[in-house]
């Protein structure tokens, strides 16, 4: 079988989605704009970007992910600008709940806007502290995680324009963003959250637009670490042993009027991705 037509037809498909009308998505421009100082400094990370990457960066009408309550934002380990507020100074001034962590401690905190969407922050393993008390301040909850160097390494700058506003948001490349979440999301604390994390990366695999490109992206990270990672998991939950990851994917999306057989159509994307190696 020749393994670039095998590939081809693998990520050719493009379908749509239905919505989830929340109101979330105000909600995250909200954030933007509270933020907006701070976005040169910031990688927008987790359940929002497949969503940006569908309106804006591939202008797909019709094709939308379902919605989070999240919103991720990613510190760099260096390099951040100096500002004359941390972001905590900053939402501590704005209409956002507080919501304390230890009982009987102030700190840390993690901010809700209109008690709905949840901010969450997070930095590589090695961040040093005064990078993130000059940026984020000392009081905000911050999750350091390892193998999030890959993400920030790999970004791009995408234009948004919402009602009048213009903004210039970082985030991780498509290919990274779904080989990053098909390495990690195993380390995700219940299975819930392993299949959002899977469900995310299946949006990529099925709807970016140019398969090619995104097929040609993923080729390039065949040399990492995170790279074999992700082909492990691959193997044990999309291999011939094992349909987990499927089943937790078609759980997320739900009934999918636009293929015959979602299942397959899982399976076939994701087994892809380490056949790029050869």
């Amino acid at each position: 079988m020749n393994t670039r037509n095998t590939l081809r037809k693998l990520f050719s498909a493009r379908e749509r989605l239905l919505p989830d009308n929340s109101g979330l998505e105000a909600d995250l421009f909200g954030v933007l704009d509270d933020l907006s100082e701070y976005l040169p400094d910031l990688t927008l990370v987790g359940g929002w970007v497949p969503y940006i990457y569908a309106k804006f960066l591939w202008r797909s009408a019709g094709t939308t992910p379902i919605f989070t309550s999240d919103v991720d934002l990613g510190l760099a380990a260096q390099g951040a600008r100096t500002h004359k507020k941390t972001i905590f100074e900053t939402l501590s001034s704005l209409e956002y709940a507080e919501r304390h962590l230890k009982i009987g401690k102030l700190h840390p905190v993690v901010f809700y806007r209109k008690n709905k969407t949840r901010l969450d922050f997070i930095a590589p393993a090695d961040t040093k502290n005064i990078t993130v008390n000059q940026l984020l301040g000392r009081e905000i909850s911050l999750n350091r995680l390892e193998d999030f160097d890959f993400l920030l390494n790999n970004v791009m700058e995408i234009p948004l324009k919402r009602g009048g506003r213009n903004y210039t948001l970082r985030c991780p490349r498509p290919g990274a963003f779904a080989l990053h979440k098909c390495a990690t999301f195993v380390e995700r604390e219940d299975r819930q959250k392993m299949g959002k994390d899977l469900y995310y990366a299946y949006f990529v695999l099925r709807h970016a637009p140019v398969q090619e490109e995104l097929a040609g992206e993923l080729r390039q990270y065949a040399k990492e670490d995170l790279f074999a990672k992700a082909a492990i998991n691959i193997k044990e939950y999309f291999g011939k042993e094992g349909g987990r990851g499927c089943a937790m994917i078609e759980k997320e999306n739900g009934p999918d009027e636009y293929l015959e057989n979602l299942y397959e159509d899982i399976k076939n994307r994701f087994t892809a991705i380490p056949l790029l190696k050869k």
